[in-house]
């Protein structure tokens, strides 16, 4: 968390929530933080019973300072005592939580309840907007009198995992805003859920579903018009509210083994970020979890995974460092640059106006599994040649993410240092055989040109 707020220049924002926030009873006289019982017919990956008690809440001193936080209540489970554990929850989440708090959420992705068997498959978009104020109401009422200071603070909402009603989705974004979701003005920002496909799914491939540029602009398209829509039914205070992603990443029910677990993945996660970005997506949080295969990190041991850094890890550093601030009050612009192809992205990022760094990923795959880890070729590598603003000092200082192909799940680097665990605990830790910051100069037509192999990337860092 330290390295990307440093890279950033600001810490990341984590939201508690996800599958198992509509699962978590709330037990005032439960001695410990937490009780999970993995009930693997129903799901291997996470306790699908959960209790937590008071202590559960302690958690939120475990985070470095300066991390805020979004928490997640409980709106799935329909009995009368679990609904009351999670009013009774209130008082002891924003007494841990205090000035730390972003938003509260209530319910995660409930266009999915039908399938928990939490609620029926006719509940409607009507039946969610009115639980929703109805219970929001009771958390604001409980905030109030518990914690003054945090009366109104704002919702995340609605955090769907669909974009609309199909088969398998029940409710719609736009329908619920159509319903009056907001008409409390309690939603300080908009939630949307998105995954780029399902693990199990047939089909599925690093490269035609990840490492695809044309893929993830149609995804990101979808989002936007779920924004677009929003706006249009709503009333002018809705207007103004960010749009995010409060939950993504590679590919859902947890991700897929040599997929989501790739640095292939790490190079998707760094053009699907700088996309949202560059269309006005406020955030992203991307989603993690104890075992996941496309966790970023694990930070425990377990029988099903080890402890350490994992290949999206160097992906998150290299979009921290390209959406750097160096002050709050910067102003920053990311823009996707027409030269783009379904193979490979550039971006440009601009602060207070002025062009200051250049980022080229490249998406062909190299050393794929399908080959034996083995491409029966050298290595390729495209020059990139930039037009830079005559304002533009005489060289660029270039910063590389690299591992020795698409496929690889170690010996990945970012600007020639690793971040492992076995290294350093996740430190950074200079690789000596790893060139970093190399000089690019600008010719004398201000065109800087940068070498950019397969299945890698790179940030130019500019002085205009």
């Amino acid at each position: 968390m330290n390295n990307i707020g440093k890279l950033q220049g600001s810490m990341p924002i984590a939201r508690v929530g996800g599958n198992t926030q509509d699962i978590a009873i709330f037990n005032e006289s439960q001695k410990t933080s937490i009780v999970g019982i993995i009930r693997p017919n129903i799901s291997a990956d996470y306790p699908t019973i959960i209790t937590i008690g008071p202590s559960f809440f302690e958690s939120y001193q475990t985070m470095p300072n300066g991390t805020k936080f979004t928490h997640g209540f409980n709106m799935g489970a329909n009995s009368s005592a679990a609904r009351s554990g999670t009013w009774a929850s209130v008082p002891y989440a924003c007494k841990a939580i205090g000035s730390n708090l972003d938003f509260w959420e209530y319910g995660n992705e409930p266009d999915l309840f039908h399938a928990s068997g939490y609620r029926p498959d006719n509940w409607t978009e009507a039946d969610y907007v009115s639980e929703w104020i109805n219970g929001t109401n009771t958390i604001e009422q409980a905030v109030k009198t518990a914690c003054p200071d945090l009366l109104g603070a704002k919702f995340m909402a609605p955090s769907f995992a669909g974009i609309g009603v199909n088969s398998y989705f029940t409710l719609a974004p736009v329908e619920a805003w159509k319903q009056g979701i907001n008409k409390n003005g309690n939603v300080g920002i908009v939630s949307s859920h998105n995954y780029m496909g399902v693990s199990t799914d047939l089909g599925i491939t690093l490269q035609g579903t990840l490492m695809n540029h044309s893929n993830i602009i149609v995804k990101a398209d979808a989002q936007l018009n779920v924004s677009r829509g929003i706006r249009e039914v709503g009333t002018s205070m809705d207007l103004d509210l960010p749009f995010i992603l409060g939950e993504h990443n590679s590919l859902a029910r947890q991700g897929r083994p040599g997929l989501s677990n790739s640095f292939g993945a790490a190079l998707w996660g760094v053009d699907w970020n700088l996309y949202l970005a560059s269309k006005n997506i406020s955030r992203s949080h991307m989603h993690q979890g104890t075992n996941y295969r496309y966790q970023s990190w694990q930070p425990i041991q377990t029988n099903l995974s080890t402890i350490g850094t994992k290949p999206p890890y160097y992906g998150n550093l290299a979009v921290a460092a390209f959406l750097h601030k160096p002050s709050p009050s910067t102003r920053l612009h990311i823009s996707h640059l027409v030269s783009s192809t379904e193979s490979a992205a550039q971006y440009a990022a601009y602060t207070n106006n002025t062009l200051t760094r250049l980022l080229v990923v490249d998406l062909h795959t190299y050393n794929t599994t399908a080959n034996n880890f083995t491409t029966p070729f050298a290595r390729p590598k495209d020059v990139y040649k930039f037009q830079l603003p005559s304002c533009c000092k005489g060289e660029g200082k270039v910063k590389r993410l690299m591992a020795e192909g698409s496929d690889a799940t170690s010996g990945i680097t970012w600007d020639g240092y690793s971040f492992d665990y076995e290294l350093g605990e996740g430190r950074p830790v200079r690789i000596a055989n790893i060139t970093r910051e190399k000089i690019l100069s600008i010719d004398g037509k201000g065109v800087l040109s940068v070498e950019i192999p397969w299945s890698s990337a790179a940030i130019v860092e500019l002085d205009c």
